[in-house]
């Protein structure tokens, strides 16, 4: 299950932006979130995760994946334009 994390709310607002195949390849977590979830690897390496933070990490790691598939999709949609 994803926790409503700030990392799955600013996902959803870009998305429901309708934003376009350049767009989805360009973007990128805020610092807010990308230093979050740096915080949360780390204390996951140094085997101090709480219970809470474990499934926080594991719904960034969710997010990161799916937000992958979504960017691979809009190559795939760019590339036909770029010949």
């Amino acid at each position: 299950m994803i926790l409503k994390t700030q990392a799955a709310t600013e996902i959803a607002q870009f998305l429901a932006h309708h934003p376009t195949p350049e767009q989805l390849v360009a973007f990128h977590p805020s610092s807010e979130v990308a230093e979050r979830a740096y915080e949360l690897i780390h204390t996951e390496r140094d085997g101090s995760l709480t219970e809470e933070e474990r499934k926080e990490l594991e719904s960034y790691l969710v997010i990161e994946y799916l937000m992958e598939l979504v960017k691979l999709e809009a190559h795939r949609q760019l590339r036909p334009q770029a010949s």
